[in-house]
């Protein structure tokens, strides 16, 4: 089996036009300075925009509009994030090649099947241009680079960790494990929580909110993707997924950036499998959570020291 969870969605920021709802508001000025840095209002509508097409062609209320905002403060945090990235590694002299994006980019197309004519689609049916995508890829490069530069060294996963990891979660390891699962993915306008909220109060089912509100795979058929063997499980899943059974939801857990949640539709295993078949599987799972925890830190503190200045 694939590791279909690794390649089922791509990290996509769209850049369009602002909507005609707010055609009547202030066209530009800066949003944001980050060490001399700005992040202009149309700059900031361009990364909106694709999320605001629920809105269209209706009146909004004051509920719809703090949304909006949220959403907005949520997107441009994270392009305040982007800035101080770049900035980071420009001090410590890291760089990245056109050569390096272009290889990631086939790189990507191997892994998800796509061809030439097939990925241009899979990007134009995203709003998402070669260029923007280029774009997103030296992004996450220049993150794991800094990951690699500033903050791996600082993660440490001891045999004490694993051991401790196996007894606590040992369902996980049960042989032959499979899952059968839903999935939705909220774009950034959907209140995730507000909808698990709906969902575990029988208000709407998982199937008709992953038709209603996914923009994963899986849309139209109620967010079913199938079964998957826990080993293929990006250690993501495998920790939105720990402690759950069938007919469960998972809490909401990111996937490239996009807020999600899981559903259990059935699972099956047999035996248990010895620690030392699943010693390396245990390190990956500890040490990545590990390493974003530590990256999170590390970006804590570069806004410490950062003159950031927020004018939304």
């Amino acid at each position: 089996m694939h590791r279909l969870s690794r390649y089922i969605l791509a990290a996509v920021l769209v850049l369009a036009t602002a909507p005609a709802a707010f055609a009547g508001q202030v066209v530009d000025r800066v949003v944001a300075d980050v060490n001399g840095e700005i992040v202009t209002l149309f700059e900031l509508n361009q990364r909106v925009k694709p999320y605001l097409e629920r809105y269209k062609g209706r009146q909004l209320t004051e509920a719809d509009k703090a949304s909006i905002m949220k959403l907005k403060h949520k997107l441009l945090d994270g392009m305040v994030n982007n800035i101080l990235i770049r900035q980071e590694v420009q001090r410590l002299g890291i760089n990245i090649s056109d050569v390096e994006v272009d290889n990631e980019m086939e790189s990507y197309k191997t892994r998800a099947n796509l061809n030439g004519t097939s990925f241009e689609k899979q990007l134009t049916l995203e709003g998402m241009t070669v260029d923007e995508f280029k774009q997103k890829l030296r992004d996450d490069i220049l993150r794991h680079k800094l990951l690699g530069y500033m903050v791996k060294r600082k993660v440490a996963v001891t045999d004490e960790d694993i051991q401790r990891y196996y007894d606590e979660h040992s369902y996980q390891f049960r042989g032959d494990r499979t899952v059968d699962l839903s999935l939705i993915v909220c774009a950034e306008g959907v209140d995730v929580d507000n909808l698990r909220d709906r969902i575990a109060k029988k208000e709407i089912s998982f199937a008709d909110a992953a038709d209603l509100y996914s923009q994963g795979p899986g849309m139209g058929q109620g967010g079913r993707i199938g079964e998957m063997s826990w080993g293929d499980l990006a250690p993501e899943w495998q920790s939105a997924l720990d402690g759950l059974g069938k007919d469960e939801m998972s809490q909401p857990f990111f996937i490239q950036g996009h807020e999600a949640l899981l559903y259990v539709n059935q699972v099956e295993s047999e035996g248990t499998q010895p620690i030392e078949e699943v010693h390396d599987a245990i390190y990956d799972a500890i040490y990545q959570q590990r390493l974003e925890e530590r990256f999170a830190e590390y970006m804590s503190k570069l806004k410490e020291n950062a003159l950031i200045d927020i004018k939304l």
